[in-house]
Formats: C-alpha cells, sequence, structure tokens
C-alpha cells in the first residue's frame, strides 16, 4: 500500500491554497513545511493520524522549528531545510554534495520558490533531491507543491499545482 506524503514551502502568511490541497488527499500520512511560514501550518485542518514537520526559513523570525530535520517517515530517510543555508538561490552544488554525502533517501528544501528536481547516483543508491516551488508566491507558474508517494521500496515524486 502506498503512503502519500505533502510537501509546502514558502507559504508566506497564507495556509488557504495548504488546506485546499490536504482536502484533495484526505489518505496523507504527513504534510512537511520547508520554511517561510512555518506558523502557517497551525491553522491546517489535517486528517486525525496526519503527521505534521516544519522547518523554519530565513523569513521565520520567532519559530522554534529547526532550520534542519532528519526524520525516518514511511520507510524514507528525509532532510529536510529551507535552504538559505546551503545558498540554493546561487547554485545546488553545495545542497546536492551534503545530501550525497549524507546517505539519505530524499532531500528537501525551499527559499527558491521554484520547483527543482534531481536524481542523485552514488554507488547502488539514489538520493532525490526536491524543491516543491511556493505554495502562494512562486517565482513564475502557479503556486505549486509536490507529493510523494511510497511503498517503503519505491519511490514516486511528483508535483502539481492548485
Amino acid at each position: 500500500m502506498h503512503k502519500t506524503i505533502i510537501v509546502f514551502s514558502d507559504s508566506h502568511g497564507s495556509s488557504y491554497n495548504m488546506q485546499t490541497v490536504v482536502d484533495r488527499y484526505p489518505e496523507i500520512e504527513c504534510v512537511i513545511h520547508l520554511g517561510d511560514g512555518a506558523e502557517d501550518t497551525k491553522y491546517l485542518s489535517l486528517p486525525p493520524v496526519t503527521g505534521l514537520l516544519t522547518v523554519k526559513g530565513n523569513c521565520d523570525h520567532y519559530s522554534k522549528e529547526p532550520p534542519l530535520l532528519r526524520v525516518q517517515l514511511c520507510g524514507l530517510d528525509i532532510i529536510m531545510c529551507h535552504g538559505d543555508g546551503y545558498g540554493v538561490k546561487f547554485g545546488m552544488q553545495r545542497y546536492e554534495s551534503f545530501a550525497a554525502q549524507s546517505g539519505c533517501d530524499i532531500a528537501l528544501f525551499g527559499h527558491t520558490h521554484r520547483q527543482y528536481y534531481n536524481e542523485i547516483k552514488k554507488e547502488d543508491k539514489t538520493v532525490y533531491v526536491c524543491n516543491p516551488g511556493s505554495i502562494s508566491r512562486p517565482s513564475a507558474g502557479r503556486p505549486s507543491y509536490c507529493v510523494i508517494k511510497t511503498d517503503g521500496k519505491s519511490v514516486s515524486i511528483q508535483f502539481e499545482t492548485v
């Protein structure tokens, strides 16, 4: 059975689009927010068994959330951060190097307000690197998020728009 994780970033004070998305996926296992609006998740009405993980972004001045989080979720080793600490607006080399060295399955980040996806092959392992874009203020196009589906062995990552 596939488990579903929804990933948001950069909501910047608006929870409306996030709630619209959450309502589309009654089976979600977890919602992840990658910062710059981490507090916006407090206004979400989540299904009872849905988890919520957030990290602090560069605009989350008073947030007590950690800037970097590593979790085991649905059989996956996931690292998440906002991305500003790795200079992702200026290139992906630093963050992708960190992700590859970490041994994680998925490395998530935000900050750029643009979708990004890459697969890093390292020996017999693939590290999926993903930025869902912005759920409220995309740098181009429509507000977006990503959906991660896994059965514990295979991983599918899809970008969706609101």
